[in-house]
């Protein structure tokens, strides 16, 4: 499947009838192919699940909080002012829009040697 078919069929598993979405789709899968070393030509059926979750993750997170980036307060001080931001691995901004190191490690079986195909 190449680059443009998987976004499309993420678009299609999604429902997603406009073209708002396509630039972090292919953001997405952009990332998963320099991840694994894969070429935007050949992009195995098996890794559409994961993209379209990961997309369906930044579609609710957007939902919910905008588009801007609201991370968790852990803790607030108010004697000198301080804040105390909670940074789990799930609700990062890197996490949400990126490849989080658990989307790594199930991409890792996908990976293929640099220079391969």
């Amino acid at each position: 499947m190449t680059a443009s078919e998987m976004i499309e069929k993420v678009k299609q598993n999604l429902s997603i009838q406009d073209d708002k979405r396509d630039l972090d789709i292919s953001d997405m899968v952009l990332a998963v192919c320099d991840y694994c070393n894969l070429s935007q030509n050949y992009i195995p059926d098996i890794l559409e699940p994961m993209i379209r979750r990961k997309i369906k993750g930044i579609l609710d997170y957007e939902a919910a909080n905008g588009t801007d980036y609201h991370p968790e307060v852990a803790s607030i001080k108010e004697g000198d002012g301080s804040i105390t931001w909670a940074q789990t691995d799930g609700n990062t901004k890197a996490s949400i829009y990126g490849l989080s190191a658990s989307d790594k490690a199930a991409l890792r079986r996908h990976r293929r040697l640099r220079g391969y195909v």
